[in-house]
């Protein structure tokens, strides 16, 4: 089973390139958005935590500049107020964290605050700077949980409500074994210290959107379509030879273009195919009539060997006169298109030829029905097995049926012909024998192959390896 992964109908193309379009329009503007908003995104994080810094290192001063009797009672005072910006602490030894994994707004943030506290405070000899969860964070000296303090402490700073954004954590040394200790949350709106650009809920909008617009641009592009089904139906129904209506001239200004083109076309057609059996009717009527008085006088002629010559003249005559309107009838077949029974046609074609049951030998006999002209196709058969069977005595059919075309071969057991001539057995009235005893005009493979491309299908000749002729007849199935 064919698998077709491309769209073959022009709306379902159109929309799908569409869609395509639309993503990667939506995809581009996102990116671009998306780096303008992160460099915007970076400078404003840049500019907050230089602030916070700037901050941490006045409270880092000020401290400095306090005897170290005053320290603790200063911090507990601090505490005991509430609403600090920080929480603060001066302990014995540096507390190890459990720091957050690196990333590039967390290296940014912390190379920014070390570069401000180090311009401020001067070179210090030890210095940490680090982020770390809440649940986490450990403070004073014995090393406890925020938790574990009183509300008043440190839940005003650290705190905000649901949410548990990582903590920045400042860690100075002092003085010996004096380690100054500042916690403290980032600024709005850089709380949670990587911003997520996209969520859910951006997702489903872009979705919806482009979808909104595909399913907008389908409808156009079906309505622009229309006029091209029409115009096609209207070719299709041209091929069986009915009468075929004016299109509607509608659309944009080229497919009007198209259709009036085609409309003018249909006429010019119709016009020149009711001339041209005007034409054979009147040369068929015309041609009788001085035919016939010839034989009259061909018979009255008293020289047995002239009149013998002029009656054979006349004859061939005859047998052109009607072997053209035979031709001309043949290929020009007034009937409706419906499904054919091809293996139902050849045994049918087989029955009517009679003679032995070898002589005409069908070979896999699976089809589907075929779309076309049924006694078109049946002339067109049954003068390749006719010339099989007078060439070549007996004829093998073989059916190849397949989503694209049907194909019959029509091999027969004869001598073959040289392959300069294949092509020339097309022409009209060429025989490749012409003093052959065996009855015909010529005509048989030109009114096969006029049938076969009025389908527009084809007839191929070849010889087979035993020296056999082998007419393939390929009907397409689109």
């Amino acid at each position: 089973m064919n698998v077709k992964l491309w769209p073959t109908s022009l709306a379902a193309r159109t929309s799908l390139f569409l869609l395509m379009v639309i993503m990667l329009a939506q995809l581009l503007s996102g990116f671009i958005w998306y780096q303008h908003s992160s460099e915007k995104d970076k400078q404003g994080l840049i500019t907050s935590v230089n602030s916070l810094a700037m901050s941490a290192s006045s409270t880092i001063a000020f401290f400095q500049t306090l005897p170290s009797e005053y320290r603790h009672l200063i911090l507990n005072q601090l505490r005991s107020m509430g609403g600090t910006r920080f929480f603060v602490s001066l302990n014995s030894h540096k507390i190890t964290l459990n720091t957050l994994p690196n990333s590039e707004r967390k290296n940014l943030v912390i190379n920014e605050v070390t570069s401000v506290l180090e311009k401020e405070l001067g070179t210090l000899p030890n210095m940490d700077v680090d982020f770390t969860l809440r649940k986490d964070l450990k403070v004073f000296n014995k090393e406890l949980s925020i938790d574990e303090l009183p509300l008043l402490w440190a839940h005003y700073s650290l705190s905000l409500g649901d949410l548990n954004p990582p903590i920045l954590v400042m860690q100075i040394e002092v003085a010996q074994d004096e380690w100054f200790y500042l916690a403290a949350v980032l600024p709005a709106p850089y709380v949670n210290l990587e911003t997520s650009y996209f969520d859910l809920r951006e997702w489903v909008t872009l979705f919806f959107s482009a979808l909104f617009l595909l399913a907008c641009t389908s409808l156009i592009v079906r309505k622009e379509i229309r006029p091209i089904r029409n115009l096609a139906k209207a070719a299709t129904l041209m091929t069986s030879r009915l009468k075929v209506p004016e299109v509607k001239e509608e659309g944009s200004a080229e497919l009007r273009a198209a259709i009036h083109a085609f409309n003018k076309m249909n006429r010019r057609i119709k016009s020149h195919i009711n001339d041209r059996e005007m034409l054979f009717g009147a040369i068929s009527h015309d041609l009788k009539t001085p035919i016939a008085c010839l034989k009259l006088r061909a018979e009255m002629l008293d020289d047995d060997n002239e009149r013998e010559r002029f009656t054979r003249i006349i004859s061939d005559l005859d047998l052109m006169v009607k072997g053209a309107l035979q031709c001309i009838k043949e290929t020009d077949i007034h009937e409706e298109i419906e499904p054919i029974d091809i293996i139902a046609l050849l045994e049918h074609t087989k029955t009517a030829f009679g003679g032995p049951s070898d002589r005409i030998t069908l070979i896999n006999t699976q089809s589907q029905p075929y779309i076309g002209k049924p006694l078109a196709i049946k002339r067109c058969i049954q003068n390749l097995i006719d010339n099989g069977i007078k060439y070549g005595n007996k004829v093998d059919i073989e059916l190849f049926d397949n989503p694209e075309c049907l194909q019959l071969a029509i091999t027969d057991h004869g001598e073959g012909v040289d392959k300069e001539i294949l092509d020339k057995l097309f022409e009209p009235y060429f025989r490749m024998n012409p003093n052959n005893k065996i009855q015909g005009n010529g005509l048989g493979l030109t009114i096969s192959q006029s049938i076969a491309k009025a389908h527009g299908g084809k007839l191929e000749l070849s010889i087979t390896d035993t020296g056999g002729l082998c007419a393939l007849l390929i009907f397409p199935r689109d």
